[in-house]
């Protein structure tokens, strides 16, 4: 766990639970944030890198389950471990479909939590890799011209199948055009390969498979 951000945020309305948690916590090595209210967190975090959530389900005004499908609507890649004094079946069960790493009954060994949480951070790492890498490309993507996207959108449509001459005819330009465009898409989104570009499309949103 050396190499991997130790951040945990908790949010939990009962003070001497926060500070017991952080306490514990912070003697372990890890970065803790404590909240009093999903509100006060929903409005100060930054997702800036890898952490997660011990939130606890069942609080004055939003709740947590409520939080994760905020967190899910804003597509913020954090994983969540739910704590409860008062959980139930169908309430856990709602938690792990949403994408929930666990689900805590309280009172619960300290032991059991830091396994927990060693688990959810070496997944938030990897989660929040693979979201730079879609943020990355989606910002490549927004750099193209309104005809770049046209040829991309073809040469991807159609991958090795689609020739310049294809796409020269279906968009009303000229071959050369069509390559000087190929090139300049290439290079923008810095594909190295006609693959490559085609997984890129699909986070673009802009691959249609046939």
């Amino acid at each position: 766990m050396d190499t991997i951000e130790k951040s945990v945020y908790i949010v939990d309305d009962d003070e001497a639970v926060r500070k017991a948690l952080t306490r514990s916590l912070e003697q372990r090595g890890y970065q803790v944030k404590a909240y009093a209210s999903a509100e006060e967190f929903l409005e100060t975090y930054q997702h800036t890198a890898p952490g997660c959530l011990l939130l606890d389900v069942r609080m004055p005004g939003l709740n947590g389950l409520e939080v994760q499908e905020i967190l899910t609507e804003r597509k913020i890649p954090l994983p969540i471990i739910f704590s409860t004094g008062h959980g139930d079946i169908p309430m856990s069960v709602r938690a792990m479909k949403g994408g929930a790493v666990d689900f805590l009954e309280k009172p619960y060994p300290v032991e059991k939590l830091i396994e927990r949480i060693d688990s959810a951070l070496e997944s938030a790492s990897e989660m929040h890799e693979y979201a730079q890498k879609e943020e990355h490309i989606t910002n490549c993507f927004s750099q193209l011209t309104p005809r770049e996207r046209d040829v991309m959108i073809r040469l991807v449509a159609g991958a090795a199948d689609t020739s310049n001459k294809v796409i020269a005819r279906d968009l009303d330009i000229s071959h050369r055009t069509v390559d000087d465009h190929r090139a300049r898409v290439m290079a923008k989104m810095q594909a190295r390969s006609l693959a490559e570009l085609v997984q890129m499309s699909k986070i673009c949103g802009v691959y249609k498979s046939e």
